[in-house]
């Protein structure tokens, strides 16, 4: 008796095989439908999905999930997926384009939107102020010597502020990315 061989593949991946058993695809036409499952905010390059999805496509058609039609070889090579393949079991994995936190839907009301969205414009706004008063006391330091001593505490401070307010605004960006609307 045949132990049963579990093989992970990409979810998306494999849902998007399912839905088109015995119909030929290439590896460029499953990237397409699989770029339209990601966020639009969260999608890498086009090119980097085709060879994550070439990979994945390679390991199933050596475990002969997937064939090559009528033996196409090279750019623009067809497969077929067969629905039917014994002593295979495949496992979900999650996709590495997608977040367990971006497959949850976002819960968040309109009016917490806007107030991340407000509050985002206001740290970027900080941001470029302080950025602006940094570049002025160095560069008044710079034409006038004299002044050095008397402008670097304040120099350093802004500095210092302006690091502050990125690691702030890197926040709300990376909360606004995480429920899925774009920033």
């Amino acid at each position: 008796m045949k132990k049963t061989q579990r093989l992970h593949v990409d979810k998306i991946l494999i849902e998007l095989l399912k839905k088109q058993p015995g119909t030929p695809f290439s590896n460029t036409s499953i990237r397409d439908m699989y770029l339209l499952q990601l966020p639009e905010a969260q999608r890498p390059s086009r090119n980097h999905i085709r060879k994550h999805i070439y990979r994945e496509l390679l390991r199933l058609e050596s475990a002969k999930i997937i064939e090559r039609h009528e033996g196409s070889t090279g750019r623009g090579c067809k497969f077929i997926y067969r629905s039917e393949h014994k002593d295979i079991c495949l496992e979900a994995k999650p996709s590495p384009f997608r977040t367990a936190d971006e497959q949850v839907e976002s819960s968040m009301d309109v009016e917490t939107q806007r107030a991340l969205q407000e509050e985002l414009s206001k740290r970027k706004v900080e941001l470029i102020a302080s950025i602006g008063e940094a570049e002025e006391y160095q560069r008044l330091y710079q034409k006038y010597p004299a002044l050095r001593s008397a402008v670097k505490a304040q120099y350093h401070e802004s500095r210092d502020r302006s690091t502050k307010l990125l690691g702030q605004l890197r926040a709300v960006e990376s909360v606004i990315t995480t429920i899925g609307f774009p920033a």
